[in-house]
C-alpha cells in the first residue's frame, strides 16, 4: 500500500483500528508503515489467541515504536441486562479484556454500553442500575493501571446514558469515545448536541462518513458528516481526543488520510 508523504506523518499521529486476526495478516504493513492501532478483540479472539501470540505481536508493535489502544468485544453482550447470566458473560468478557492490558499497555480501551433503546427502553432505569454495577467494577480496576477506559457510542438516540454514566461512576480513568458515523447513522440527536454534553469526557474519536442512511464505514469524505464542524468545536475548546480511524477496506485508508486532510490541519 502507497502513502504519500503527508500521509505518512499523519500516520504518526491517528490510530487505525485492527481486529486481532487482522492485525497478524497485516503485520508486516503495520510495521513498515509503523502504524499505531486499535486491536479490537472479539470473544472468539479472546478465547482462542494464544498467549505467546499476542506477547510476539505486542512486542513487534513496542520495539517498532507502534502505539496501541484496544477495542472489547461487543457481540450480544450488555452490561445492563436484565438476565443475570447474560450480565454473568458480559462481565466475564470484559475480565479477558482487562487481562490484555498487562500485555499491550494500551493508551485506552474502549467498549460499547450495549444499550438499544429499542429493546431497552422501557427498563431504561433497571437497565442502568445493572450497567453501573458492571463498569465500576472494571472501573476501579483500570484506575489502579491507570489506563483510560472509554464507551461509545451506537444505538443510543442521544447522550444521555452516557451523561448518567458519567455522572454516577465519576472518575477521570472512565471516558466517552465519540463514533461519528454511528452518531450520523443511528442518532437522531444532532452532533453539536452530543459534542455539548459529553465534550468535557471525550477522549478518542471514532471517524469514518456515510448518508445517515447506514453504518457504511465510507472514507472520509464520501458520506455526510460535518468534521470541519467536528473539528472547529473541539479547536475552541482546546479539546485533542486520540484519533481512530476505521475504513472496513484495506483499499480505503489511504482515501481516509487524504480525506481527514482535507478537514482538519495537524500542522
Amino acid at each position: 500500500m502507497q502513502f504519500n508523504g503527508d500521509m505518512e506523518r499523519l500516520l504518526g499521529r491517528v490510530h487505525v483500528n485492527a481486529p486481532w486476526d487482522y492485525l497478524l495478516q497485516h503485520m508486516e504493513m503495520i510495521l513498515e508503515h509503523r502504524i499505531n492501532v486499535e486491536i479490537g478483540f472479539d470473544g472468539d479472539g479472546l478465547d482462542r489467541a494464544p498467549r505467546a501470540d499476542l506477547k510476539r505481536a505486542a512486542e513487534q508493535l513496542s520495539n517498532r515504536g507502534c502505539r496501541a489502544t484496544l477495542h472489547g468485544p461487543f457481540w450480544d453482550l450488555s452490561p445492563g441486562s436484565l438476565d443475570p447470566l447474560v450480565r454473568q458473560v458480559t462481565r466475564r468478557r470484559l475480565e479477558q479484556l482487562f487481562e490484555m492490558v498487562e500485555i499491550f499497555n494500551p493508551l485506552q480501551i474502549v467498549c460499547h454500553t450495549g444499550y438499544d433503546p429499542r429493546h431497552h427502553g422501557g427498563y431504561r432505569q433497571i437497565w442502568m442500575d445493572h450497567s453501573v454495577a458492571t463498569w465500576e467494577i472494571l472501573v476501579r480496576k483500570f484506575e489502579a493501571l491507570r489506563t483510560p477506559l472509554l464507551i461509545e457510542n451506537v444505538w443510543e438516540d442521544g447522550p444521555e446514558i452516557h451523561s448518567e454514566l458519567f455522572q454516577r461512576i465519576d472518575s477521570p480513568f472512565f471516558g466517552f469515545c465519540l463514533d461519528v458515523g454511528h452518531q450520523h447513522s443511528f442518532s437522531t440527536t444532532s452532533l453539536p448536541v452530543w459534542l455539548e454534553a459529553l465534550w468535557q469526557r471525550l477522549q478518542e474519536l471514532h471517524l469514518h462518513d456515510n448518508d445517515g442512511t447506514r453504518d457504511a464505514h465510507l472514507p472520509i469524505g464520501r458520506g455526510e458528516i460535518d468534521f470541519r464542524g467536528l473539528f472547529a468545536f473541539l479547536r475552541e475548546r482546546n479539546r485533542d481526543p486520540l484519533i481512530t480511524l476505521e475504513p472496513h477496506a484495506e483499499e480505503h485508508l489511504p482515501e481516509t488520510l487524504a480525506g481527514l486532510l482535507e478537514v482538519v490541519d495537524f500542522t
